[in-house]
């Protein structure tokens, strides 16, 4: 479980040691970028290729140093089901996450629903979608993402399977899980459990069951999930949730008024 205050640089970002994002901005400070250009994705020897989830065409020149779609070319996502938004907005958000994630639960049932309304709804935020497994016991969420994606069921899924994991309640922000709550939310991730979950509100959320569960034992599955894994690495997380956007990285779970503090800096760093 990643800790929520915590900002995942890139291991080979141009600026390192810099505070939370937000507050580059909410403090008039240039913006720290994420250093992806061209990050190389190695394909396990062993799997047959995954579809190169990345455009084949280089990246667009960058003007300057500000936040920009350009940025993100080297982290796009084309696989339409796990993407949501204007593919024309201004603002190109991609999320490492898993429904295995407590805090990725968390964000998404308490954040998310604002950040749909103001910034997806709206037109100025498209977020695609990565599954970053930051330990072995979040791989079933993982994989579980991936497949339903394949039947671009993962954001309907995503509204069922994320307050799931979190738990519900307040967020135990700034303190440890409790023994009774760290044993509550392992049970949670489990495979049984979250296929549970799934289960029941497939025909809710018109998910194909029977190919779902092929999916998700899949080889194809696993490899795009891989792919993913070593992609965020190379970008320096470890945790999740970890989001780009616009170049501009932010790590751990926001708060509804943190998030929307973030955007608002990214989106005038980009438009100024």
């Amino acid at each position: 479980m990643s800790n929520p205050r915590r900002l995942f640089l890139p291991a080979l970002a141009l600026l390192a040691a810099i505070g939370l994002a937000a507050a580059a901005f909410l403090g008039g400070d240039e913006p720290a970028l994420v250093d992806a250009a061209d990050p190389a994705v190695a394909t396990p020897a062993d799997t047959p290729p995954a579809g190169d989830s990345t455009p084949a065409t280089e990246a667009a020149a960058v003007p300057d140093d500000r936040p920009s779609r350009e940025r993100m070319t080297p982290l796009r996502v084309d696989q339409p089901g796990m993407t949501i938004g204007d593919p024309d907005a201004p603002l190109v958000m991609v999320a490492f996450e898993s429904f295995g994630c407590l805090w990725c639960g968390n964000f998404h049932r308490l954040t998310m629903p604002g950040v749909m309304t103001d910034w997806v709804d709206t037109g100025l935020l498209r977020i695609e979608t990565r599954m970053l497994p930051y330990e072995d016991r979040a791989v079933p969420g993982a994989r579980i993402g991936m497949a339903a994606g394949l039947q671009d069921r993962y954001w309907p899924l995503a509204e069922h399977l994320y307050p799931f994991i979190s738990g519900g309640g307040e967020p135990p922000v700034g303190r440890d899980l409790t023994e009774a709550e760290l044993g509550a939310y392992r049970e949670r991730q489990t495979e049984e459990a979250l296929l549970a979950q799934v289960e029941g509100v497939a025909d809710e959320i018109d998910l194909d069951w029977d190919r779902f569960l092929a999916d998700y034992a899949s080889a194809e599955v696993a490899t795009l999930v891989q792919r993913d894994q070593q992609l965020a690495y190379q970008l320096g997380f470890t945790g999740t949730p970890a989001l780009v956007v616009n170049g501009v990285p932010m790590g751990g779970y926001a708060s509804p008024e943190r998030f929307d503090e973030f955007l608002t800096g990214v989106h005038d760093a980009t438009m100024g």
